[in-house]
């Protein structure tokens, strides 16, 4: 593959499912969703059985604590290597895919691309080129290095943000959808709404891409940052730097590790919205916990006040600099931050609900959605604090100014219009993958031969009578 330099991005090969592939089985929702909803994931498993589909190929966080966990990435890494035998993927040309997911009736334009690992860090002291947006937890790499360590293939749900307001990278190509050849166009399962993907792999259209990137404004220095994904992202950065100690300059450029496949997204465009993600505290004595974290404010100089109310916190107005709205199944009500000191009311109350958590060995978790938030509070000893959504027009300002963003501070839209995987990309050199199938044939002829000259050994000593 051609480095794109600075531009940050390459060109990639992208695998696709066969046409005889079931896309609506094919096609799961990102391993980080639904974290806390096991019907959800016996549904999908329901649905899919042994079909071709990303479900095998892939380990969703709802089972990380499971004790089977090593045995699961294992056998996802033998299915993958199956679906690249058996032809289940199938590897295109060089080009873009350009994504048309519906949201809501709209259609969230994306474009399939692969990312230079050299050109992002996830580093807080780093300014490079394509940046985390919220800190990364170490503790959360490990279990995603062991699938794509000698994986043979990725698959991403990388969600990668643009700030292009004029609109001149994926718009144009996707006013004249309709000369690309179409690749897939179905329904997704679990109410994911419809994708369709074309491909773009002529030249003229491929170099209008790269020229449009190149005249993106820069914000201190940063052209793309990671809006979904960013543990992910950081696994594949950590597997880079791990392998390229062992390679030589010319497997530097070369090498598949290098390179992230991801969906680029345009900040601006239509159908995108920027959710917030609430925060649910479990096994919590509701007064307490709420008590204490207007405490904790106060002491750090905010000035919180306390505000209880009868009424739902969605309907309650405050005049405060920043607001942290709270419901249980016995209260409801709001926390007022008058004198803040971060930009972001997530970064105020993050670091005291973990403290709180930590201290009372409580659960602290992260919801996407009001219903499902509403739905966890209203069961005992469990208390929800809703967080506000952020603005697309101060986006990357507000990047810029924290440096990186407080944990689990925006969603790209609620669980289920995540990205959903499908298209993939070789983690090693298809001539790699050819070489091995080569080395194992031989064998299998000898033992075919060897097994023949049994039978035939066999044959002569067996009485005539007898046969």
């Amino acid at each position: 593959m051609k480095n794109q330099g600075k531009l940050g991005i390459e060109v990639p090969e992208i695998l696709i499912p066969d046409e005889k592939v079931n896309m609506r089985k094919w096609s799961v929702v990102a391993c980080d969703q639904f974290t806390t909803n096991q019907r959800y994931w016996n549904e999908v498993e329901r649905m899919v059985g042994n079909s071709p589909s990303t479900l095998h190929i892939m380990l969703p966080e709802i089972y990380l604590e499971d004790a089977d966990v090593s045995q699961r990435i294992s056998r996802a890494k033998e299915v993958m290597r199956s679906y690249l035998d058996d032809s289940v993927l199938n590897l295109l040309p060089r080009g873009f895919v350009l994504v048309e997911r519906y949201i809501d009736g709209k259609p969230r334009k994306g474009l399939m691309v692969a990312i230079d690992l050299e050109e992002y860090d996830y580093d807080l002291e780093s300014r490079p080129l394509i940046r985390a947006t919220e800190e990364t937890l170490l503790e959360r790499i490990p279990p995603r290095i062991a699938i794509r360590k000698n994986a043979d293939v990725e698959m991403p749900h990388v969600l990668v943000l643009m700030d292009d307001k004029e609109k001149q990278v994926i718009e144009p190509l996707y006013q004249r959808k309709d000369r690309f050849p179409k690749l897939y166009d179905f329904e997704l399962m679990q109410n994911g709404g419809r994708v369709a993907g074309y491909f773009v792999d002529d030249e003229a259209s491929i170099e209008g891409v790269l020229e449009a990137i190149s005249q993106l404004e820069l914000h201190d220095g940063m052209r793309f940052c990671v809006g979904d994904g960013n543990h992910s992202l950081a696994t594949a950065k950590t597997v880079w730097e791990e392998a390229k100690e062992t390679l030589s300059p010319e497997e530097l450029e070369t090498s598949p590790l290098r390179y992230a496949l991801v969906e680029l997204l345009n900040l601006h465009d239509d159908a995108l919205t920027l959710k917030p993600i609430h925060r649910v505290i479990s096994k919590v004595n509701s007064a307490q916990c709420i008590q204490y974290v207007a405490d904790q404010l106060n002491r750090a100089g905010l000035d919180a006040r306390l505000v209880f109310s009868r009424r739902k916190p969605s309907m309650q107005m405050s005049s405060a600099p920043q607001t942290v709205f709270f419901t249980s199944k016995d209260s409801a009500g709001r926390i007022e931050i008058h004198n803040p000191v971060h930009p972001m009311v997530v970064g105020e109350i993050q670091p005291v609900l973990e403290k709180y958590a930590e201290k009372n060995n409580c659960r602290l978790e992260y919801i996407h959605g009001d219903e499902e938030l509403e739905e966890l509070a209203g069961e005992y000893d469990t208390l929800g604090f809703y967080m506000p959504a952020m603005e697309k027009e101060t986006f990357f300002d507000t990047v810029i100014e924290c440096g990186v963003l407080p944990k689990k501070s925006f969603s790209l839209g609620e669980a289920n219009e995540k990205r959903y995987y499908l298209e993939c990309r070789l983690l090693t050199q298809a001539e790699e993958i050819v070489e091995d199938e080569e080395a194992e044939e031989p064998i299998a002829e000898e033992e075919d031969e060897a097994r023949m000259a049994e039978e035939e050994i066999i044959g002569e000593d067996v009485p005539e009578e007898e046969e």
